[in-house]
C-alpha cells in the first residue's frame, strides 16, 4: 500500500494530513455522540485498504485498462474529499479556535506558494520557481517558446522525465514522443515492432545513444519534430549536427536543438 501511494504522490505529507482528518472526523463524532459517523469513517478506510488501496487492486486494475494514469483516480479523491472536507468543517462548523485553527492553516498553505501538504518531509523550503517544477523543464520550455516563429504548436521530443513537467509549465507545447510509446519501449525495449519510428527518438533524448543518424533524421521529419531536449553530459553536438540537428538553447542540465527540415 505504501509502495502504491508513493508512486503517486512521493513522500508527502498528504497520507499524514488525512489520516489526521479521519482522526477528527472519528473523534468530532463521538463529542457530538454520533459515534457511528465515526465508525463508519473508520471502516471506510479499511475496506479502502483491503479492495483499493494494494497492489493486488493495482494489477488488476491495470490489465483492465492504463493504471499509471487512472489508478491514482482511486485514491486521490477520498484523500482530498476527506481533507476538504474537514477544512470546511473547521471554517464553518467549528468554534472560534477551530476556525481560527482553519484559517491559520488554510492561510499557510497559501502562503508558503504551494499546497501545504506537497512539502516534502526532508526539505521544507520553498520550491526553486512558483511552479514548484524542475527549473530545467521551465527553462526547456521558455527556451522553445522563444525561437519557435512557426505556425501552430511545436512539436517537441523530451525525456520522460521533463516531458510532463514542460507540458505542465507550456500548455502548447505538443509531446512528440507519445506516452505509450515509452510504456511499450520500456516493456519491449528496442526490438519492439510497434511505434518503430519513435524509438529511434526514445533512444536520442532519453539515453543519448547515436546509432543510425540518418534513420533518426527520418523518424523526426516523419513525426514532424521540432525540437529536441537532451541532457547535455550525452555530448549530442557533434552526432546531431550531421542531420541538420543545431542547438539553440541551454538550460543547466539540457540542450534545446532545433530540427530543420530537409533542404
Amino acid at each position: 500500500m505504501a509502495g502504491v501511494f508513493r508512486q503517486y504522490h512521493g513522500d508527502s505529507l498528504y497520507l499524514a494530513a488525512f489520516a489526521a482528518s479521519l482522526a477528527f472526523i472519528w473523534w468530532s463524532s463521538r463529542k457530538k455522540g454520533q459515534d457511528g459517523t465515526g465508525k463508519k469513517a473508520v471502516w471506510a478506510l479499511v475496506l479502502a485498504v483491503v479492495f483499493v488501496f494494494n497492489e493486488a487492486a493495482y494489477r488488476i486494475v491495470g490489465r483492465l485498462t492504463d493504471a499509471t494514469t487512472y489508478y491514482r483516480f482511486f485514491w486521490m479523491l477520498p484523500v482530498l474529499f476527506v481533507i476538504a472536507y474537514v477544512f470546511t468543517q473547521l471554517l464553518v462548523e467549528g468554534k472560534m479556535k477551530q476556525r481560527l485553527l482553519g484559517a491559520v492553516l488554510l492561510a499557510v498553505c497559501l502562503g508558503v506558494g504551494a499546497n501545504l501538504f506537497f512539502l516534502n518531509r526532508s526539505n521544507l523550503n520553498r520550491p526553486k520557481n512558483s511552479y514548484g517544477l524542475d527549473p530545467d523543464a521551465v527553462a526547456a520550455a521558455e527556451a522553445v517558446m522563444e525561437d519557435w516563429n512557426g505556425k501552430g504548436q511545436p512539436s517537441v521530443a523530451l525525456d520522460m522525465y521533463l516531458e510532463y513537467q514542460v507540458r505542465t509549465y507550456e500548455p502548447r507545447i505538443v509531446w512528440a514522443i507519445s506516452r505509450k510509446a515509452y510504456l511499450y519501449q520500456a516493456e519491449n525495449g528496442y526490438d519492439g515492432k510497434k511505434y518503430v519510428r519513435q524509438q529511434h527518438i526514445i533512444a536520442a533524448v532519453n539515453e543519448g545513444i547515436k546509432q543510425n543518424a540518418k534513420a533518426l533524421k527520418r523518424s523526426l521529419l516523419k513525426n514532424g519534430v521540432d525540437y529536441l531536449v537532451i541532457r547535455t553530459v550525452f555530448d549530442m553536438d557533434s552526432y546531431l549536427s550531421d542531420i541538420s540537428v543545431i542547438p539553440v538553447a541551454q538550460s543547466e542540465n539540457y540542450t534545446i536543438y532545433k530540427v530543420k527540415a530537409k533542404e
